[in-house]
């Protein structure tokens, strides 16, 4: 399931509310805090972005929206609480977690941001920190780390698989670091 945030600022929030649940074939919808929260399930990510350029264009209005990853719905609610407070704080656009926390001037409750991304998946703050100081490379971090290099990959397979984060490229790791170390926000 996945969830995308529109803030709702439109003269006539209905024609926003009729676009998505006839795309998305919506499961469920929330109004709340100033914008209008889909979950749903849907594979192209591409459709859901030309529907809201094509609703900029239709409407003469800039859209800020956010776009989840796919996850199970007790982890888009806790999403949820997360993509307000950056969006709060974001120009006009479509974003996804990556996008937002890289573009943010201000991040509040970093500690929990980190927290979300990190669940589940068996990496902690010392392991994000450890493996930054090793510069990403695997093989010489799991020594340094006393892991077994399978521990360490299924430990990365897991973050990504499950949280959407790849410790091995250099983005992502930007941002975790960042999170951790209060870098960015």
């Amino acid at each position: 399931m996945k969830m995308l945030l529109v803030k709702n600022d439109f003269e006539d929030s209905q024609i926003i509310l009729d676009v998505f649940k006839s795309l998305l074939k919506t499961v469920k919808v929330n109004e709340l805090k100033g914008y209008i929260a889909f979950y749903f399930s849907y594979e192209d990510d591409e459709d859901i972005v030309h529907t809201l350029n094509a609703l900029e264009i239709e409407l003469l209005k800039s859209v800020h929206a956010y776009l989840s990853y796919d996850r199970i719905e007790a982890k888009l609610d806790k999403e949820l609480d997360i993509a307000i407070g950056l969006m709060d704080k974001l120009p006009t656009g479509i974003y996804t977690l990556k996008d937002a926390l890289l573009r943010s001037n201000v991040i509040e409750n970093k500690s929990v941001i980190l927290s979300f991304i990190l669940e589940g998946s068996g990496i902690n703050q010392d392991f994000i920190r450890d493996f930054a100081l090793n510069d990403l490379n695997v093989s010489r971090a799991s020594k340094t780390m006393a892991f077994h290099r399978n521990t360490m990959n299924y430990k990365l397979n897991k973050l990504k698989n499950n949280n959407y984060f790849d410790l091995t490229c250099f983005k992502d790791a930007y941002i975790l670091y960042s999170l951790l170390e209060n870098k960015i926000g």
